[in-house]
């Protein structure tokens, strides 16, 4: 079946008008397909990478699924004229599934993260969802992986069968990793998660529900890792956010002086000046033919 979703998009890079339940159906529906799917949790520095990298860009608009995992992404939507519904983070996305998956007897398999990390998230995940089907968990060495490396994974993964993949490299290597190889793995569903299996082990502590709500959940991390997270998020990130309140104040002017000269039905000479100005249109609707 055919069906069209609605996204908006960010500077370039798509992200799906989803809330956490229907991101979680639609979880279910990649997995009773039978065919891969690729999951993204899109934040700012997903969209200010992807400015520099087109290959990662390319990764984020062919995915099946783009998350807004972050409430900047959130207000700019709503400084857009067009609001996401809710931020999705993969925290809690990644918890849906396992619970969905628990019920369904789907099988997991977690890939990433410090050595020993995939193997705890494993155990804490099969506590917390009784019946769970963990069939492999296995951090791979830090840096650029070898071919012989890359050949193991895949080999892992395919002869463990899950249903669910979750690959925590970090952005962008996780979901360029999954994009390469999802066709050889077979997995329905394969999604980057970061730092996910961090904060299920409890290595890292997300913020408290206040601040969630707040969107502050961003300045809880810089106070927990200065020393990681304060350049990306002051000095890389900051400007992206900037930059899309600028486009959404230029939106905002261009209707000013469009609105008023609609009514008057302008000649196109008198229109194209104008529109030609416009940033590229922030909504548009993707087509998942395999649900």
């Amino acid at each position: 079946m055919n069906v069209m979703h609605r996204q908006v998009g960010m500077l370039g890079a798509y992200v799906d008008c989803v809330t956490l339940a229907e991101a979680t159906q639609r979880a279910c529906e990649f997995i009773e397909s039978g065919l891969p799917h690729q999951v993204v949790t899109v934040n700012v520095d997903f969209v200010r990478q992807a400015q520099k990298d087109k290959e990662f860009l390319g990764v984020i608009n062919r995915s099946a699924l783009a998350i807004a995992d972050g409430m900047p992404l959130v207000w700019a939507s709503q400084w857009l004229g067009d609001k996401l519904p809710e931020r999705v983070t993969g925290v809690e996305l990644v918890e849906q599934c396992c619970s969905f998956a628990s019920e369904k007897n789907y099988r997991v398999f977690l890939l990433g993260g410090e050595e020993g990390v995939a193997q705890g998230a494993a155990s804490v995940l099969t506590e917390r969802h009784p019946g769970l089907q963990v069939v492999g968990a296995y951090s791979p060495p830090i840096g650029p992986f070898s071919e012989e490396e890359d050949n193991k994974m895949v080999r892992m993964i395919s002869e463990a069968r899950p249903d669910i993949l979750l690959v925590a490299f970090g952005a962008p290597k996780q979901d360029l990793w999954i994009s390469t190889h999802q066709h050889q793995l077979s997995v329905p569903l394969a999604l980057g998660v970061g730092g996910v299996f961090n904060f299920v082990t409890g290595r890292v502590k997300r913020a408290p529900s206040w601040m969630q709500d707040r969107g502050l959940e961003w300045l809880y991390r810089v106070i927990q890792e200065p020393g990681r997270l304060w350049r990306r998020y002051f000095v890389q990130d900051l400007p992206v956010v900037t930059r899309l309140l600028f486009v959404a104040l230029q939106l905002r002017i261009a209707a000013l002086f469009l609105a008023p000269m609609t009514v008057l039905q302008p000649q196109p000479e008198v229109m194209e000046p104008l529109t030609s100005q416009l940033p590229a249109a922030t909504t548009h609707y993707h087509s998942d033919t395999t649900t």
